[in-house]
């Protein structure tokens, strides 16, 4: 069986279920592709190949009928890392369990790494849950949503009983978590950390990050640029990374801006007023102040969302695609995976694509 991609599978589900309203058994448009597994109203997405490397005890790679690769992360686990305790076992024995071996992987989604996550099914068996009976890996409870109320019942039963039997990592108490284990490995890489408030500026790309924003521990440390502040790093030609929210400053306004003081504002000071006086305070967005007076603070206004507008991009996390309103997909991403954009520069710019069943031309035209 060929693999069945999310665009394939939604098109041949469309078919699939207009077939069965019209009473049809079968239909020759189909026979260039391979059938979906219709579970509950839903195409199931299939992969079938032979397992011809094991990376560790949570993913493989699958080499499909068509010498097609896939990169297999195993859903619903989290096994130890391969440098740390019980790493190479939870490899061996997931080696032992399917390499060489044909299996049919059913998966959901991409993730980040752009490893296809899905349930390894050999001879009817689950393997995925095989590895946390054997206490070789986690129920990996920070995915527990994605997973049917059955599995989670059952990965966690699973996980329960091997802590109890004290099987493989659980013969550490408590044993490293692979996620602290990344931590503790960056920390050591990272080595010493600057002054509290430094900004970090990456040499090669010229971006900089702030404390808060993400990837500011994550920058090899040839590439490291330090500057005190913001202004120094875009004087020096820097800009802010696309993972790195806006910056936002808030300063208390005492004592407020009224009729009788705002004549005697500063020519820096800008204080632009709402152009609505009735808009509600929602539409009122804090933005960083140039006033000279540090009592006063800064405002600008925007004003109330129009429908199209509350129709935001919607970019996943984990796959690191976005949707545009309109586009099959855009109300399917797990609330848990969101990240909203206000335009699709500013997902792009954020390092999110285009989801590949999505066009600009077909969100238009469902939207009209």
């Amino acid at each position: 069986m060929k693999v069945v991609t999310r665009t394939t599978a939604l098109l041949a589900s469309i078919v699939f279920g207009t077939l069965l309203c019209a009473g049809q058994q079968s239909s020759p448009n189909l026979s260039q592709t391979p059938p979906p597994v219709a579970v509950a109203n839903q195409v199931q997405l299939v992969i079938e190949g032979k397992v011809v490397n094991v990376h560790d005890g949570d993913t493989v790679t699958v080499l499909d009928q068509d010498g097609k690769k896939f990169n297999i992360r195993l859903h619903g686990i989290d096994a130890p890392e391969l440098k740390q305790a019980y790493g190479a076992h939870s490899q061996q024995n997931l080696s032992r369990m399917v390499l060489g071996k044909q299996v049919t992987i059913y998966w959901s989604k991409i993730d980040k790494y752009r490893r296809t996550v899905g349930t390894i099914m050999l001879g009817g068996r689950d393997v995925n849950i095989e590895q946390v009976k054997a206490g070789l890996a986690w129920h990996f409870k920070k995915y527990q949503d994605e997973q049917t109320p059955e599995d989670r019942v059952t990965y966690a039963a699973a996980e329960d009983a091997a802590h109890t039997a004290v099987l493989g990592l659980w013969k550490d108490q408590p044993p490293l978590a692979p996620s602290d284990f990344r931590q503790a490995v960056k920390a050591k890489r990272w080595g010493p950390p600057p002054p509290e408030g430094t900004i970090i500026g990456n040499r090669n790309s010229l971006k900089y990050h702030r404390p808060d924003c993400a990837g500011y521990r994550d920058m090899a440390e040839a590439n490291r640029v330090f500057f005190k502040t913001v202004a120094e790093a875009e004087e020096a030609g820097y800009k802010r990374a696309g993972n790195c929210p806006a910056e936002i400053q808030k300063v208390a306004a005492k004592p407020p801006i009224t009729a009788s003081t705002s004549a005697a504002l500063p020519s820096s000071t800008v204080a632009t007023k709402p152009a609505d006086s009735t808009a509600p305070s929602e539409s009122i967005r804090v933005v960083r102040t140039v006033a000279t007076n540090p009592n006063l603070i800064s405002v600008a206004t925007s004003q109330p969302p129009n429908s199209d507008s509350q129709r935001v991009i919607i970019g996943n996390k984990n796959s690191r695609v976005y949707h545009l309103p309109g586009c099959t997909g855009y109300s399917l991403v797990s609330e848990k995976n969101q990240v909203k954009f206000q335009s699709a520069a500013d997902a792009e710019k954020a390092g999110f694509r285009l989801a590949g069943n999505c066009s600009v031309k077909s969100a238009q035209a469902s939207r009209n």
